[in-house]
């Protein structure tokens, strides 16, 4: 079982275009990056608290973890998103060699985006809070 839990979290996790260290930013409550490669590995077996936190941190139930291969839906997106990778890559066939760059630059934009927007969904009440050293609003009366 070690290695299911491992071989679809990797599976997930690429899926979303995360590295370890991003999805263990995700985890509520923290979680080491190593940790990550520990369990896709099967060298760990993680908690159920940090297994329901790395589902949640990619958006998805627990029960994937359990599942020995993707859903007919996920497949079907697989399949949508291989389609849209080729006509990407006749259009790139067709752009000017000088319009590369641009293009490669506004896709690592959108990718970083997507991981903003992520990280930001994920992120607890309590990373909203000032620290002790951080600048408080007053309660002492006028």
């Amino acid at each position: 079982m070690n290695c299911d839990i491992g071989r679809a979290l990797k599976r997930l996790r690429t899926e979303r275009g995360l590295t370890q260290k991003e999805l263990a930013a995700l985890v509520s409550g923290g979680l080491d990056y190593t940790y990550i490669g520990k369990i896709e590995r099967g060298e760990q077996l993680p908690s159920l608290k940090i297994l329901l936190g790395i589902s949640e941190a990619l958006g998805v139930p627990a029960s994937l973890f359990f599942e020995g291969e993707p859903s007919a839906e996920a497949a079907r997106s697989r399949a949508i998103q291989v389609g849209m990778a080729g006509e990407l890559e006749k259009e790139l066939c067709l752009l000017h060699p000088e319009d590369l760059p641009l293009v490669v630059e506004i896709i690592r934009l959108l990718n970083r985006h997507r991981r903003a927007e992520r990280k930001k969904a994920y992120q607890s009440p309590a990373d909203s809070l000032p620290l002790a050293a951080e600048d408080c609003p007053s309660y002492s009366k006028p």
